[in-house]
């Protein structure tokens, strides 16, 4: 850390001073404001007749001397508030404010003094009275400057300390944000403080993120080229071999049992492995459906024509074909390509694994928040054995409907396969809930 940072031990130090100084700063003003207010009623006390009659009167009727100080306190506790002074021969004889004017020591009446003094018959001789009100207003004056000085104090701390708690929570917020995945939101850089430091470094290591994820990607997308590329490169002689095999077979068909069975099984073997590589092209390719956005479409509009066709294809397999279709006018957001290649799947998985001598149901229905369509077939029993799968097209027909916010799912039960497509309807897009899909077992 350079040596110019302002560190929070540093800030946090400056803000005392500030809040220090503030407060002195308050103190005065306000204390020596309140003290010139006092000193000026103090002095207007004296322009109050009825209480300077209200003297007279009782140094009349008491026969009050100028040395009957008790007397005289007396009076002063009676009228709370006021206070007075007693001269005689312009020297100070009594005080009720003794701690203002010290009465051990000879105080002599000033030029003010006699300004604001008024002549009082005593019943030993004249004298002259100053009266004060409000002098013991001073006390409450100190007292109350410094509980207002102190509030100040400890206002400024406070504010400042929660300027810095703010930033606190600011960068604590845009890093819950980062956790959520979104590595696109800066993270807020303010101060040159510890926070700060600590804010840089986050916002750094995002910065690294997003590149190795960007890198990630990039590779990715050269891997699946690559292998896109790979499989179509070998099916187109993977198919002239497939054709080759076919030419040898017609030649020695009937000829030579042995051979022809080896020709046979190396035509299979071909077939699969051209499968294979189409399967792997599809799914290393399928990236492409990902990019396109999706499209709002009227369900009856769009999925009756797809499940019209498969209907119309099965039908023409030799399958027995139960349709029950009905979608009210709702709209659901789908790519069109992908429902496609979804349904595509699903027929040629029926077309390898159904009984033909079974009955194929497709039922569609509009529920609360999805579109539902549901296929049942009933599975066929192979003599050999069932052919192996690689699980691409079930991964396929999954990563293609989540994509499009909706749900995917499969069951068999009592020699029956059921396949369960879920679309979101439009006006539910916004409002689903992360999760709501649970893990199903896949078409084999």
């Amino acid at each position: 850390m350079s040596p110019n940072k302002w560190t929070i031990r540093k800030k946090l130090s400056a803000l005392i001073l500030l809040a220090f100084a503030a407060a002195v700063s308050f103190f005065y003003i306000s204390y020596f404001s309140s003290r010139h207010i006092i000193e000026e009623r103090a002095i207007n006390g004296l322009r109050d007749p009825k209480t300077a009659d209200s003297l007279i009167h009782y140094i009349a009727e008491n026969e009050v001397n100028t040395y009957d100080y008790e007397k005289l306190q007396r009076w002063c506790s009676a009228y709370s508030g006021v206070d007075i002074e007693v001269f005689v021969d312009e020297l100070l004889v009594y005080s009720s404010v003794a701690r203002e004017r010290s009465l051990g020591i000879i105080v002599r009446e000033s030029e003010l003094d006699k300004r604001l003094a008024m002549p009082v018959q005593f019943h030993d001789r004249e004298a002259e009275v100053i009266l004060y009100n409000g002098i013991h207003l001073y006390n409450r004056a100190l007292g109350i400057g410094i509980v207002e000085s102190c509030l100040l104090f400890f206002v400024i701390i406070i504010l400042g300390i929660r300027s810095e708690v703010r930033y606190i929570r600011t960068v604590n917020e845009e890093i819950h944000v980062l956790e959520g995945g979104d590595l696109s939101k800066e993270i807020t850089i303010r101060g040159s403080d510890e926070v700060t430091m600590l804010a840089e470094s986050v916002d750094e290591f995002r910065k690294s993120m997003r590149n190795q994820l960007k890198t990630i990607e990039e590779l990715e997308k050269s891997n699946r080229m690559m292998s896109a590329e790979i499989a179509h490169d070998l099916r187109t002689p993977l198919t002239s071999l497939i054709m080759y095999l076919d030419f040898a077979y017609g030649e020695i068909q009937g000829k030579e049992p042995q051979a022809e069975e080896y020709l046979t099984k190396a035509r299979e073997k071909s077939v699969r492995l051209r499968n294979l590589l189409e399967e792997n092209f599809s799914y290393t390719t399928m990236t492409d459906y990902f990019m396109k956005e999706k499209q709002e479409v009227h369900a009856y509009e769009v999925m009756n024509g797809y499940l019209n066709d498969m209907i119309l294809n099965l039908e023409t397999e030799g399958f027995n074909v139960r349709s029950d279709i009905s979608f009210r006018k709702c709209s659901i957001l789908i790519q069109r390509d992908a429902v496609a290649r979804v349904l595509g799947n699903l027929m040629t998985n029926i077309l390898k694994y159904a009984d033909r001598d079974g009955e194929v149901c497709i039922c569609g229905r509009e529920k609360d928040k999805y579109l539902e369509i549901r296929i049942t077939n009933d599975v066929r029993i192979f003599d050999e054995g069932k052919p192996e799968s690689t699980g691409f097209g079930a991964r396929i027909v999954k990563r293609l409907i989540e994509e499009m916010d909706g749900e995917y799912s499969t069951c068999e039960k009592d020699g029956k396969y059921t396949t369960v497509l879920r679309f979101l309807k439009a006006r539910d897009h916004e409002s689903l809930e992360d999760g709501q899909g649970t893990e199903r077992e896949q078409i084999s």
